[in-house]
């Protein structure tokens, strides 16, 4: 019984394990679940970059740094016409992959400061019920958590 009960926790965990990979191989098109994207090249433009005020002190989720409110805004390379979730001039909130504000040295290590010019990808869902858009900054690591871990 003891083993039986093993081999299937055994089993069961392998099959967790696997789960990272599986994301991985439905590819780029993939956000979150079978959902598939246009994508939109541009730039962005960093509007502001300063410590961040929370609404209510309840608000927010504690960080192990400062955290700063970043704002951008996208312009497409090409205009995008007939699309309504495209707004243009509007201002965005920058967030790592996990939704958290980063702190300053993540701003400083990827030179996000106001004024700044950055390549970005708008994408706009065309398939699925995955986040209607995404942007995307090809030589922004917006998965790099190193503030969180205290690793330079």
């Amino acid at each position: 019984m003891l083993r039986s009960s093993l081999l299937l926790l055994s089993a069961v965990l392998a099959a967790f394990a696997c789960l990272p990979v599986l994301a991985q191989a439905a590819g780029p098109e993939r956000v979150g679940g079978p959902c598939r994207y246009e994508s939109y090249p541009g730039t962005a433009t960093f509007v502001d970059v300063k410590p961040w005020q929370p609404d209510s002190p309840t608000a927010g989720v504690p960080t192990p740094y400062p955290p700063l409110t970043v704002t951008f805004t996208f312009a497409p390379a090409q205009p995008i016409a007939n699309e309504p979730l495209y707004r243009p001039g509007a201002v965005h909130t920058f967030t790592l992959v996990n939704s958290m504000p980063p702190g300053p040295r993540f701003a400083a290590k990827y030179g996000i400061k106001a004024g700044t010019v950055v390549p970005c990808q708008l994408r706009v869902i065309r398939e699925g019920t995955c986040t209607p858009t995404v942007f995307e900054f090809p030589g922004i690591d917006r998965a790099d958590y190193f503030e969180l871990t205290a690793k330079p």
